[in-house]
């Protein structure tokens, strides 16, 4: 007798990508208590990846550099490239979780290291931190979204 097990789902080729990015940060001194600006360039070398035709997880390498600026006093500070790894794997309850590794952010002007760099994992549909390793003083302000004007504040002391 022969003995029927179902087939796993079969997978679809990974789909790859290059896809360059570019954005700002702004506040008008409610952050720092004087107008910054933080501006980003990069390219992110990105895997899509399906299962019957469904995006499950989508997987890059990301590499960015980018400056903040003191629009009061025109300084600028470089941040030079870094690179990371950014997963979304996203499930069939709708959860989806983001783990970043690496070092996102990186400023050695001046006097101590600014540092973004570690694992850092959250489940946005259920907005949770899951985990954080290593040092996050701008991704944890905010781990959420990269556009909110609060993560600012990890550079207010770049200018002081």
């Amino acid at each position: 007798m022969l003995c029927g097990a179902a087939l796993p789902a079969a997978a679809d080729a990974p789909v790859r990508t290059i896809e360059p990015f570019s954005g700002s940060v702004s506040d008008d001194g409610d952050v720092c208590g004087f107008p910054i600006i933080w501006e980003f360039t990069g390219e992110a070398r990105a895997l899509r990846f399906f299962q019957d035709g469904q995006l499950v997880r989508l997987q890059a390498l990301v590499q960015e550099s980018g400056t903040v600026t003191n629009l009061d006093t025109g300084e600028v500070v470089e941040l030079p490239r870094t690179a990371f790894y950014d997963r979304f794997d996203l499930g069939d309850d709708g959860s989806v979780i983001e783990s970043v590794s690496g070092l996102s952010i990186r400023v050695t002007e001046g006097g101590d290291p600014l540092l973004d760099v570690g694992r850092f994992v959250v489940r946005f549909d259920t907005a949770e931190l899951l985990q954080s390793s290593g040092q996050h003083p701008i991704r944890e302000i905010n781990p959420f979204s990269i556009s909110d004007p609060a993560l600012l504040g990890g550079f207010c002391d770049l200018f002081v």
